[in-house]
């Protein structure tokens, strides 16, 4: 090989290095293939929060609706109670109604102890037992007066899951579903109690 022929060699070498270098075709493309699935998480992760945030704030709108009603009246039949408890079916649209439990209980403060007077719950069999101590909070736990508890509890299932990461098994996804609960103390607007009859 003569001396020539490796020079034109070597200077084909450097112009192909140099035009390689510079070339910046398909530089986007690998970009977004490092970006999309990082873009793909965040865009389902927001889904899957907004909708979970919704879920709860259905639950404390159907509690203050529930509470309330039950104590804009002083006396109550079971089939008042019934209805009220109907509402849920119109709150938390488009979540299924079978998924939600209610209770609602008449609670009596008198010498410290708050005790159950009566109690209602969808679906039946949840009531608190008649007598016994209900736990209410300490600022507003006030001796000689009566009040509506509504507590609301659900589960939410996100539909595409949950990432979760543990030591032994890594990143992984699950489909466990998230516990809610509200719960909402109101005294009664007209009078001094709310009875059940």
């Amino acid at each position: 090989m003569t001396t020539g022929t490796m020079t034109r060699i070597a200077q084909s070498i450097r112009l192909r290095s140099t035009k390689f270098a510079s070339d910046r075709k398909g530089v986007a493309a690998v970009e977004f293939a490092f970006i999309a699935p990082i873009m793909l998480l965040l865009f389902v992760g927001t889904i899957e929060l907004s909708a979970g945030i919704s879920t709860n704030r259905k639950l404390s709108r159907l509690s203050s609706t529930v509470g309330d009603l039950v104590t804009q009246s002083q006396q109550l039949t079971a089939s008042d109670v019934e209805a009220i408890m109907d509402v849920s079916s119109k709150i938390m649209y488009p979540y299924d109604e079978d998924d939600v439990t209610i209770v609602l209980t008449g609670v009596q403060i008198a010498s410290g102890q708050a005790k159950v007077v009566w109690s209602k719950s969808r679906p039946a069999g949840l009531e608190k037992t008649v007598n016994s101590n209900y736990t209410v909070p300490t600022k507003i736990k006030k001796d000689g007066t009566f009040l509506v508890a509504a507590e609301i509890k659900t589960s939410y299932t996100p539909s595409v899951g949950w990432i979760k990461y543990t030591a032994s098994t890594g990143i992984d996804f699950t489909y466990n579903p998230i516990e809610m609960r509200e719960e909402l103390f109101l005294r009664p607007r007209i009078g001094s109690t709310v009875e059940l009859q």
